[in-house]
């Protein structure tokens, strides 16, 4: 019989290695070809075995396939869901295509009502069945809406729809499915290729009372792809910010002003069970496959696509207002840029590249929330600040790591990706480290966090775990200390090239500044008030100061961040004044004193420190970090044994000063030498050549510290 050039639809079944279930899928698009049949509609069966086996082969060659219009045997040797299918389509001659998998069963009015459907909707327009009628495993049934309901919000973390799709062949031509292997991190050709017709404009419709009886496996490929990937799709055209504003724009301001961002939809009723066109539909497949009967779908969850939650959508939108179409060349993950040293790091860096290259454009995304004062103000103009925890307060961090994700895909393709440690950044690369071999990540850490229990010390936190697991993700690991870097390289034992050293720079007179005539009674900490900061140390020290050297006055200024230090410690002191927060260390009064006495648990190399060598103060400090590669004791400072006990700790601080005290001349040599160190390894200039021999800029002969307005905001240390 000589084949008609065209069907009214091509079924394009894919087929694995599924011999077992391959006969009762057969058997339920039978029994709906033949109601389609019966309606006068021709269809072709396109069958695709992607590196099958023999057994599966039988079942096929043994099912009498003569009532299709056509039949199709492909053998192809993907191993790829997506390209199976368009090796399938590329075949098929049908004017409608149905796709199809190896495992499932249809209603009988399936391939009728779909068919019949399309030709009414046209061909820019894809169709998916009603219902989803889970089975096997596990039991739940699913009502589809069309996407003028679920909206092309819902795609940013969902799958609005399914597999399971109908659509005119010339959109299958135009938009190919992707071929998306599990060894990329991504999954969800499906998901992905919906996305895209989302973006190119197709509408979405649902048939009214077809169904689709979706079997739970453990061994399905959907199984594979949700525990061996990262349950995200490959980029998609949908979310570029241009493109996702225009697609999303009519349904935005009906969503974002509705209660939980969800638009007014039409939920599913439980009663659907009891239709009798839905229950002579259950029964008819049950008479095929037992697995699907009445009693499992009386009280199974039940739910619908148009019931999600907007929020993450409607916050992307949101984001892709505020940059645009702008493509960025450097991206920042932060936690926040609250007022303290690690920001002030960053602030010094971005400053350097933009007088390397003023046309550069930045990104700085904030992912946590940060109730205080902060130095946005204080970014350089090439930067865009995406602050996330005020644009996206209401998101979870899951939800924030995954606009991030979308973010770099969509506007930053050749961005170098700078991520700071910090809950933020590990929580984005614990969820989608494999995919940030993508991009040019680089790693910034500056210490590790320690803890004691029953007298001993251990630590804590430290990020080498999540180094480990993103290791040829990261293009270079900064730290701010050779100690640091030490650390790490001794235990990782390989790549030492990967580590690099950048040294925080400060700026501060060149020479040591007149000190008031009694600074040297006038002792400094300056710092933030949370409890790695060590502040129960300060009424320790100033009680035995109130002793041993009655006419020395601690003067402390900072404020909290995270908490866990109650100011209230330090009332009723009489040698101890806490002035509160401040605007960065050149507005303190550094004249006035001549010492500056640090306390922590743990740090790299404090920007405190730092600045009070650069004003000429005597610095005392705990040997921790990076702090003896700045305090070098006896030199440019005194270092102090890291003590567990508070008490011995305390009077270890009182000792140092007594001995400033009784020898005057300490502090003037201590200054010198800081100065000079300063001077040698933390200078503007020395950081700015650094910055450009790192990131291969060139280096402006602008050298001198950036000028920069002072903010009205409060420093919090």
């Amino acid at each position: 019989m000589e084949v008609p050039q065209t069907f009214h639809a091509s079924i394009v079944l894919n087929v694995h290695r599924e011999a077992v279930f391959l006969k009762r899928t057969l058997l339920s698009l039978d029994a709906a070809h033949a109601v389609a049949r019966a309606d006068g509609l021709v269809i072709e069966l396109v069958a695709v075995l992607d590196r099958s086996d023999d057994a599966t082969r039988a079942v096929l060659a043994g099912h009498d396939l003569s009532g299709y219009g056509h039949v199709e045997v492909l053998e192809v040797d993907n191993g790829s869901l997506g390209l199976s299918r368009n090796d399938g389509i590329a075949k098929a001659r049908g004017e409608f295509i149905l796709t199809a998998d190896a495992d499932d069963l249809v209603s009988t009015n399936f391939l009728k009502e779909t068919i019949r459907a399309a030709h009414r909707a046209g061909p820019d327009c894809l169709l998916f069945p009603e219902y989803l009628f889970a089975f096997g495993a596990s039991y739940h049934i699913w009502a589809y809406r069309d996407l003028a309901t679920v909206t092309p919000l819902a795609f940013i973390d969902m799958h609005p729809f399914i597999s399971r799709v109908c659509g005119h062949r010339q959109i299958f031509d135009n938009l190919p499915f992707a071929d998306v292997p599990l060894s990329s991190g991504y999954a969800y050709e499906d998901w992905h290729f919906n996305s895209r017709a989302a973006a190119a404009g197709f509408d979405m419709s649902i048939v009214p009372g077809t169904i689709l009886f979706y079997r739970q496996r453990p061994g399905s490929l959907l199984k594979q792809s949700d525990s061996g990937s990262t349950r995200q799709i490959p980029p998609s055209p949908l979310f570029d910010p241009k493109t996702y504003i225009e697609i999303c724009a009519p349904y935005y301001d009906v969503v974002a002003d509705a209660p939980g961002a969800r638009k007014p939809g039409d939920p599913p009723s439980r009663s659907v069970v009891t239709r009798a066109d839905v229950v002579k539909e259950i029964n008819s497949a049950n008479a095929i496959e037992p697995l699907i009967a009445m009693p499992h779908f009386d009280y199974c969850p039940i739910g619908s696509n148009s019931l999600h939650d907007l929020s993450a959508g409607v916050a992307y939108y949101d984001l892709c207002q505020a940059i645009g179409d702008t493509l960025f060349d450097e991206v920042f993950l932060l936690p926040f840029m609250a007022r303290g040293g690690a920001e002030k790091y960053f602030l010094e860096l971005l400053d350097a590249m933009y007088a390397s290259d003023p046309l550069t454009n930045m990104l700085l995304i904030f992912g946590e929330n940060c109730s205080g004062p902060s130095w946005e103000d204080r970014v350089p103009p090439n930067a865009t600040i995406l602050d996330l925890g005020s644009l996206c307060s209401k998101l979870s961090l899951d939800q924030r790591c995954l606009l991030t994700l979308k973010l770099l895909q969509s506007r930053t393709p050749n961005a170098r990706i700078h991520m700071r440690d910090s809950a933020f950044v590990g929580h984005f690369l614990k969820s989608f480290g494999r995919l940030a071999r993508d991009f040019n990540c680089i790693y910034y850490h500056f210490s590790e966090t320690y803890q004691t229990r029953n007298g001993e010390k251990f630590i804590y936190h430290s990020p080498l775990g999540l180094i480990t697991d993103n290791f040829d993700a990261f293009s270079m690991i900064v730290c701010d200390s050779m100690t640091m870097i030490n650390s790490d390289r001794r235990r990782i034992g390989f790549c030492e090239e990967k580590w690099q050293c950048l040294y925080a720079p400060v700026s501060g007179p060149a020479v040591a500044i007149p000190r008031m005539p009694d600074a040297s009674r006038h002792i400094l900490w300056a710092s933030r008030l949370d409890s790695e900061k060590r502040p129960e140390l300060l009424p320790l020290i100033a009680r035995r100061l109130e002793r041993q050297l009655p006419s020395a006055h601690i003067h402390v200024h900072g404020g909290t961040v995270f908490s866990g230090f109650q100011v209230s410690q330090l009332e009723g002191l009489k040698n101890l004044t806490f002035h509160g927060a401040y605007n960065g260390f050149d507005s303190l009064p550094t004249n006035n004193y001549s010492i500056l006495m640090y306390t922590s648990y743990f740090d790299g190399i404090p920007n405190t420190i730092l600045e009070a060598m650069s004003h000429g103060l005597a610095v005392v400090a705990p040997d921790i970090g990076g702090i003896p590669e700045v305090v070098i004791d006896g030199e440019t400072g005194l270092l102090l044994p890291n003590l567990e006990d508070s008490e011995a700790m305390a009077e270890a601080y009182v000792r140092a000063l007594l001995r400033l005290h009784r020898d005057p001349s300490l502090i003037e040599s201590f200054s010198e030498a800081a100065l000079a160190l300063i001077e040698r390894q933390h200078s503007y200039r020395t950081h700015r050549a650094r910055v450009a021999e790192l990131f291969g800029l060139a280096p402006h002969h602008a050298m001198s510290p950036p000028i920069s307005v002072v903010p009205e905001a409060l420093c919090y240390g």
